[in-house]
């Protein structure tokens, strides 16, 4: 249960916090385990990285993690959200003293946007999904999703028979998945299915295709599942589900409001 991490009821900022921190540790030449908060915020460490913006896309979660994040650590973030993001998630992002704005595009052309964004004004791209030339900071995100598998783990009573886990990119269901193989092993690990709106199923798409190929879904994407609305697939998550997730499954939006109800 993550709705009391930081505060902030948005699952997603142990992903985007782990990865500016390791941004700045590479910066630093340092490792991120020698940078406690009261160093990352020093006026030495603030001296020898000058100021820096960071920006990412967002249907609501990622994003607020990114801006709390760039907001602990003294530094500003832009956030660029999708056509039909809610402006109740806008407002939460805008007070963590980020710009952010909805703008008319669907998620992953905001990706788009925010990556031209960073390359125009030198801002760092702090983004979940992953593409050729653009892996560390995704690879980051992944390894910071995985330590609420972690805690997962410590606080089950015994091995879990099946997992199910949401997929927008796949990268939070990545590092998942991931986690609880290598912690159960190919011989013990839980049964792992992937679930996703039907209107934004790029990774059911990318496994049934099984290809080697990613398969995109494109234009609007209007599933009532915020934060699912995405159409290409992360790279890195995806190897590890091929490898190590079983199905995948889409469903209508009328499953997730039962689900929501119930």
């Amino acid at each position: 249960d993550e709705s009391k991490r930081f505060g902030l009821n948005a699952f997603k900022v142990l992903g985007g916090s782990f990865a500016i921190g390791s941004y700045i540790a590479q910066q630093l030449g340092m490792d991120i385990s020698e940078l406690p908060y009261s160093k990352l915020i020093s006026t030495e460490t603030k001296r020898k990285l000058g100021p820096i913006t960071f920006v990412t896309a967002t249907d609501g979660n990622h994003g607020r993690g990114v801006a709390w994040t760039a907001n602990q650590l003294q530094q500003k973030a832009v956030v660029y959200m999708p056509k039909g993001s809610s402006l109740e998630r806008l407002k939460h992002i805008q007070e963590e003293h980020a710009d952010a704005s909805i703008t008319d595009l669907n998620y992953d052309d905001a990706v788009r946007l925010a990556n031209e964004q960073a390359q125009k004004y030198g801002w760092v791209m702090v983004q979940d999904t992953s593409w050729e030339g653009y892996q560390d900071i995704p690879r980051w995100i992944i390894q910071g999703y995985s330590t609420r598998a972690m805690e997962a783990v410590q606080q089950l009573p015994e091995r879990p028979t099946h997992m199910f886990l949401q997929a927008g990119v796949g990268a939070l269901a990545g590092a998942v998945t991931g986690f609880f193989s290598n912690i159960y092993g190919e011989k013990d690990r839980p049964i792992i299915t992937i679930a996703e709106p039907h209107a934004a199923d790029c990774i059911f798409r990318t496994a049934k295709a099984h290809d080697g190929m990613l398969h995109f879904v494109g234009g609007r994407m209007d599933s009532m599942m915020a934060g699912l609305n995405c159409g290409e697939p992360c790279d890195i998550g995806w190897r590890v589900l091929e490898s190590c997730a079983d199905f995948a499954v889409t469903c209508e939006d009328f499953v997730s409001a039962k689900g929501m109800r119930t």
